[in-house]
């Protein structure tokens, strides 16, 4: 009997590698249309750009050649479609696409050499960029199916990142350097977010196999369940350690675009550290909603609801998007009087805060609005927008994950199809019936009713004091512990360029030897909670101020978002930060922590 158990699991894990590896064939294929699309656009962009600047003749070449590629990878999609391949077939398929993925890294890597400009930064700037955004996108298209993605980004990087090196001017080391750092972490991401993919595809065809398995026994529904169960716990905890591994580059690219953007003169690298700060942004944007919805579906999150007054959450909300809406040429406007409601206000907002990023995000033209109506017992409130409307087969479909009615080509600008799941699921959560009105061409309005409260337990907010002035870091002696490499050799380079200085340990080991070295102790500790040595951040802290003075003032950072990490910190005396840490806000913390009478300590 066990080992008919075995042999069946072992076919079904066979099965599963199949069926994930066909998935993972079908995904990159249904993307070959706007990859196709986007890389003849930026072709012809970039042999615009360069056409008084490179031979015509090469240029023509080159594009002669991106079109023929783009040519035979619509015939293959058209083939691909057409013959609806089974899964037996998927090798080939996946071999074809291989060796279409590594002619398109050879063409566009070969744009690094042959349009590299040696005299002209602008122009390599701007091939940087391509390049570079090409390895960006291709995150989102490609890392479901690795082989194709690790093909493509060293071919399609290293040709102008080398070129950029043997070119000796100091512009061009600033180019090279987050290129190198861009590679690394393009990447590292594409290796996480495809572990995350197969890891939730492999979900997905267990809980089919129970699903069957309960039709064809019944007795099979205990311990279906207790497999789901699992399953969730599962996806929980990996969801925790991708977080962790996924916040440690976007932290690490921070610090070190900040410190190049403090020291970068040249406008077109400034421009490009812009660049690479806005897709850490979006990186982070996409793994906070993934999340977010592990959390809400694994019961993480729960309600915790209160009488409060709604002027604090409006006018964060007018002051958050009222830029958005003015650089698109909108109305964006609050119609709701102050009223005391009963709810959880952190969730309440990220319900309005979706719903009204939603609406600015498909209206063109007019305006967009939250309104409030007081009723019986309840508030009403609504967004309403003059946008795209929704047909009325589509206004259910709308809330479910990566469902996107007006973005056919899938660009982020529009989000990734995850802010209305998360907004149902917050309803839902809070007792909260979401509705949709809406007309094609006329605009939507989203509503929802709330209990009203009795009495604001606060005192009205007085207005904010004026920011402190950044200090003087110089003289400041900053000790950083951090398991990652890149991490130390970041916050090192960082701090350095706001004028202090700092000792750095991935281990915190040889930190009280340094600083005797130094001969003065540290003004701050700033540590890292996971170290590869088996402590934690908040043991190497105590033990740090143990020997030198326990008066230092101390932060942990970290990539993991257990519960009650915080907590375990605030306990200990340590300040909290999760990465990945925006340098701005580091920089606040910094001089919040260092007054001037610790100055020489």
């Amino acid at each position: 009997m066990a080992n008919a158990e075995l042999t069946s699991h072992a076919i079904s894990r066979r099965r599963h590698a199949r069926d994930i590896r066909a998935e993972q064939v079908r995904s990159v294929y249904l993307h070959s249309p706007t990859t196709t699309i986007a890389s003849l656009v930026a072709g012809g962009a970039l042999v615009a750009v360069m056409w008084q600047q490179v031979s015509n003749v090469a240029l023509v070449g080159w594009m002669f050649m991106l079109c023929a590629h783009q040519a035979l990878r619509v015939y293959h999609y058209r083939s691909y479609m057409k013959a609806a391949p089974s899964e037996q077939k998927h090798r080939r398929w996946g071999a074809r696409f291989i060796m279409a993925t590594a002619t398109a890294g050879l063409i566009w890597g070969s744009s690094g050499l042959l349009m590299y400009v040696p005299d002209s930064l602008g122009h390599q700037a701007m091939l940087t960029l391509v390049l570079f955004g090409i390895a960006t996108v291709s995150m989102t298209s490609l890392s479901a199916f690795a082989a194709a993605f690790y093909t493509l980004i060293p071919l399609l990087l290293l040709p102008i990142i080398v070129r950029m090196l043997l070119d000796p001017g100091p512009a061009q080391i600033y180019l090279a350097i987050p290129g190198i750092i861009v590679l690394i972490v393009v990447l590292s991401f594409g290796r996480t977010v495809n572990r995350i993919i197969a890891e939730s595809l492999h979900k997905r065809f267990e809980n089919l196999d129970l699903i069957e398995e309960l039709r064809a026994q019944k007795v099979i529904a205990e311990r279906s369940q207790q497999g789901a169960e699992t399953a969730n716990r599962s996806k929980t905890q990996f969801f925790a350690a991708a977080s962790h591994d996924l916040r440690q580059p976007l932290h690490a690219i921070g610090l070190f675009a900040s410190a190049l953007a403090e020291k970068a003169a040249e406008p077109e690298v400034k421009q490009l550290v812009t660049s690479v700060n806005q897709s850490v942004q979006a990186l982070e944007s996409l793994f906070n909603e993934l999340l977010d919805i592990s959390k809400i579906d694994s019961g993480i999150i729960k309600p915790e609801a209160r009488d409060f007054a709604t002027r604090d959450i409006l006018e964060r909300l007018r002051g958050e998007f009222a830029a958005e809406a003015a650089a698109k040429g909108l109305s964006f406007n609050i119609a709701a009087p102050e009223a005391v409601v009963h709810s959880d206000p952190v969730l309440l907002e990220r319900i309005l805060r979706n719903l009204i990023a939603n609406a600015l995000r498909y209206t063109e033209a007019g305006e967009v609005t939250l309104s409030a109506e007081r009723l019986t017992s309840t508030l009403r409130l609504a967004v309403r927008d003059t946008g795209v409307g929704i047909p009325d087969a589509d206004q259910q479909r709308i809330f479910d994950e990566f469902t996107q009615l007006q973005n056919p080509g899938r660009t982020s600008k529009k989000g990734l199809g995850l802010g209305l799941s998360i907004v149902k699921r917050l309803c839902h959560l809070m007792d909260y019936r979401i509705t949709v009105n809406s007309r094609p061409g006329q605009g939507s309005v989203f509503s929802f009713e709330i209990q009203l409260g009795t009495e604001d337990p606060r005192p009205a907010a007085s207005m904010p004091p004026p920011a402190a002035p950044r200090s003087d870091l110089s003289g400041r002696l900053i000790v950083v512990v951090d398991d990652e490499e890149a991490i130390v050799a970041g916050m090192e380079a960082l701090l350095s360029s706001w004028g202090g200085e700092a000792i750095v340990s991935t281990t915190g080991d040889d930190v009280i030897t340094r600083v005797h070295e130094a001969g003065r102790l540290p003004d701050l500790l700033i540590v890292d909670y996971r170290l590869g040595n088996g402590d934690t951040g908040i043991d190497v802290a105590q033990r740090l101020r143990q020997e030198l003075d326990p008066e230092i003032p101390a932060v942990l950072v970290t990539g993991s978002i257990t519960p009650d990490l915080e907590e375990k910190a605030r306990a200990a005396g340590l300040g909290f930060l999760l990465k990945p840490v925006d340098p701005a806000r580091l920089r606040q913390l910094i001089d919040a922590t260092l007054s001037p009478a610790t100055k020489g300590k």
